[in-house]
């Protein structure tokens, strides 16, 4: 079985409860660096006919951690194609669920398929000096997380829920780091002052002494904490 890989250059979810995603995992039409070329129709067969394709860790066939739902070539303007797979990574196992959180935090940023070529699937195409593969069809087998690989130009695709992901790394930050309760409590009191629609002083008043400073800066004192009070108590109403 043969494999070609692709770098993840964006790593993002598409349903974090169920392990979705959506990603290119290979480009066809480009010469990677085994010299082959893969045509844009190469994978057409196999998708109608073996899906769902497994998905594997390292294309080991030991270790299933899940499925593509869907797959089709995407055209790109440069006359090259990539190939979209929406993959369910299985949550119930253990290597699913590792593999989906790797994937997602960008610990893993490659994919690569494995297939065979059947009889007459390949041909030998010379341009000058170099002879290329060109890869007409293949009987696509799986796809794999990888840690490295060849194959040019992919990414995972928009998704349309990350918030619980960043949820996630904003709770490990927080328990991660001591709080200066101080020092919030200092920038809520600036920030609900500089917000509030009502100005702290309401006449054109400009002081001329170091007393008269003074007596206003108390008083603009006063008025913060008596407006941090207030929207504390509401906010906890």
């Amino acid at each position: 079985m043969e494999t070609k890989t692709q770098t993840v250059t964006d790593i993002k979810v598409l349903d974090s409860a169920e392990g979705i995603v959506e990603a290119y995992v290979n480009t066809m039409g480009a010469v990677d660096s085994d010299g082959d070329v893969i045509e844009a129709s190469a994978f057409d067969i196999s998708i109608s006919k073996n899906m769902p394709i497994a998905v594997l860790s390292g294309h080991d066939s030991t270790k299933i951690i899940g499925k593509v739902l869907s797959a089709y070539s995407v055209p790109e303007s440069n006359g090259t194609a990539r190939l979209y797979n929406k993959i369910q990574f299985n949550l119930d196992t253990q290597i699913g669920n590792e593999s989906f959180s790797n994937i997602a935090g960008g610990f893993v940023d490659q994919w690569s398929v494995g297939f065979n070529i059947p009889d007459g699937g390949a041909e030998i195409v010379q341009h000058g000096a170099t002879a290329i593969r060109v890869i007409k069809e293949v009987d696509w087998v799986e796809v794999s997380s990888v840690i490295r690989g060849a194959s040019p130009n992919t990414t995972t695709i928009s998704a349309t829920d990350n918030e619980e992901l960043a949820d996630r790394r904003r709770r490990r930050r927080y328990e991660d780091e001591p709080v200066d309760l101080t020092k919030q409590v200092t920038e809520t009191a600036d920030d609900l002052a500089a917000d509030d629609e009502v100005p702290l002083v309401t006449e054109a008043f400009v002081p001329a002494t170091d007393e008269q400073r003074q007596q206003v800066q108390a008083k603009i004192t006063e008025l913060r904490a008596r407006q941090l009070g207030f929207r504390l108590q509401n906010r906890s109403e």
